[in-house]
């Protein structure tokens, strides 16, 4: 299972997941993903689709497999939170780090609900993705609000101007972006998430252990993802085991902490143990 890295790791993340489409059997349903990609993107899977079940040749492969199935059952547990949240009364959905997320178009939910939804990423992020939506729909729809914001030094609270409301129970979600960032920059966040969840809200997140972080022999093919995201200008920059998170978000006044490593979102949908626990997991807080 080789794969041909994109030069910025949401649009990995986002590739890994239009790889996902060309396969016999797929777990995660997006007919969406593509819109952000070029014909040629599109004709390279087909007459080339990832052999996802095909057993790794080198340390290198295996941690591309690892990053593969990690993706796909993140984002599947993040539309099952959604969707149990906004079934338990959630009408906004704040999704930090959005990248080219399509849950907006793919959730059903969503849309029958009327939940608002707030996209935040980067400026460059922001402006791919709304001339992309442009050129698939004409208009950016209604509900959906894209929001330019860097969260290392932007005041995150912009979003009031889109018309998010604090005292409504809503749905954040952010993945795939706290270990890029420095512990202060992630405790302003998590701060400021707390501060603004009402009650019946729900915050999903991941985070990663600190062995994704530096060079080791513990995970597989960990020491050229590192070169690979020094490379490209993305490192790596916090790690913490998940009952250092826990004791952390309880200090901070969080309640109802659950936190899945990697293999428990395994089992939870492909009913296996597979996958190791020492690298990547998922927090959900509820309020």
């Amino acid at each position: 299972m080789a794969i041909e890295w994109k030069n910025k790791t949401n649009k990995g993340a986002a590739f890994l997941k239009l790889a996902h489409q060309y396969q016999s059997d797929i777990l995660l349903e997006d007919r969406y993903i593509r819109w952000f990609f070029d014909e040629s993107d599109l004709e390279f899977l087909k007459q080339n689709p990832l052999n996802a079940i095909a057993q790794p040749q080198d340390d290198e492969e295996h941690f591309q497999h690892l990053a593969y199935w990690y993706i796909i059952l993140r984002e599947k547990y993040g539309d099952r939170a959604i969707e149990a949240s906004i079934s338990a009364g959630c009408k906004q959905l704040i999704l930090l780090g959005s990248g080219y997320d399509t849950r907006f178009f793919r959730l059903s939910t969503i849309k029958e609900n009327s939940v608002k939804t707030f996209e935040i990423d980067l400026p460059e992020t922001i402006e791919e993705k709304q001339k992309c939506l442009r050129s698939k729909l004409g208009v950016i729809p209604r509900d959906l609000s894209l929001i330019s914001l860097d969260l290392n030094r932007d005041n995150l609270n912009r979003i009031f101007e889109y018309g998010f409301e604090s005292k409504v129970p809503t749905i954040y979600v952010w993945q795939g972006v706290s270990y890029y960032l420095e512990r202060d920059s992630i405790s302003k966040v998590l701060d400021y998430i707390k501060l603004q969840m009402a009650p019946g809200s729900v915050f999903v997140f991941d985070c990663c252990s600190p062995l994704m972080t530096f060079k080791n022999d513990r995970i597989p093919g960990i020491n050229i993802n590192i070169e690979h995201l020094a490379k490209i200008g993305e490192p790596y920059r916090f790690g913490m085991y998940g009952d250092e998170m826990e004791e952390w978000l309880k200090e901070k006044g969080f309640n109802e902490i659950e936190i899945l490593q990697f293999n428990d979102l395994e089992e939870m949908f492909c009913e296996k143990r597979t996958f190791p626990a020492n690298m990547w997991y998922i927090v959900t807080v509820r309020a």
